[in-house]
């Protein structure tokens, strides 16, 4: 796939006309023979345009690699392998999803990135993540840098919330209720309810009760659910 094929496949899954998309960054005739392959597009207006229409810059031009659908399917089932054995408290399990990780064809960085989550998993299992601040800071470093949360990253951050300052906290959680409030992902919505949960545990613990209506908002918008009932499984506290 060329670069101007997989923008206008980006362009047409937003329901936008060129001239929307392109906005102020390229005319709209330019940007027409972009798509095209008529037109060579820099990488600073091709990195604009991304940021402009709110596309993960790494996940586009991952998609250019061939082999990035068959990648992304095994991180995905990486994710859950771990959650999978976090959940089961299969310690053996886990060490085992580890070293598939470290055997796998992923790349350097997507590797990197498993192992680390492979490792916050073992550490709590093991209790042992909140003596380990070399830990601790690749968690904050990674998942406050995150663009995109799937539903292990979402738990991850859940169970590593002591480790982040009070409006880190807020900002994270806040972005992921205005992304998530109304997904139909029962598991999302669990963890979701749980980090509500957890917030309003650090915000009486802080004495800061200005946003507490936020995160009681969601937990009333939740309390029916019958799907809900056990969200206590999933807080780290």
């Amino acid at each position: 796939m060329t670069i101007g094929e997989l923008l206008r496949e980006c362009r047409v899954s937003q329901n936008k006309k060129q001239k929307e998309f392109a906005g102020e960054i390229l005319s709209p005739s330019y940007y027409s023979k972009v798509e095209k392959g008529k037109h060579k597009i820099t990488a600073k207006d091709l990195i604009s345009l991304l940021i402009y229409n709110q596309i993960s810059v790494k996940q586009f031009f991952g998609r250019l690699d061939e082999n990035y659908e068959e990648n992304q399917f095994l991180e995905e089932k990486l994710n859950s392998l771990l959650a999978q054995a976090y959940f089961q408290n299969d310690k053996s399990k886990l060490e085992e999803i580890r070293q598939q990780i470290k055997d796998s064809c992923l790349s350097s960085e997507a590797k990197t990135d498993q192992l680390l989550y492979a490792d916050i998993f073992l550490a709590l299992m093991n209790n042992s993540l909140r003596d380990n601040k070399k830990l601790q800071d690749k968690v904050r470093e990674k998942l406050f840098s995150m663009n995109e949360f799937d539903e292990a990253k979402i738990m991850l951050y859940g169970n590593s919330m002591r480790f982040y300052s009070l409006s880190d906290n807020k900002i994270i959680s806040q972005s992921l209720i205005r992304k998530y409030r109304e997904t139909n992902n029962i598991i999302i919505q669990k963890y979701l309810v749980s980090l509500c949960v957890n917030m309003l545990i650090i915000l009486i613990e802080n004495n800061d009760l200005k946003d507490i209506e936020l995160y009681t908002n969601v937990l009333e918008e939740n309390i029916d659910n019958p799907d809900l009932l056990f969200i206590g499984r999933y807080i780290y506290f």
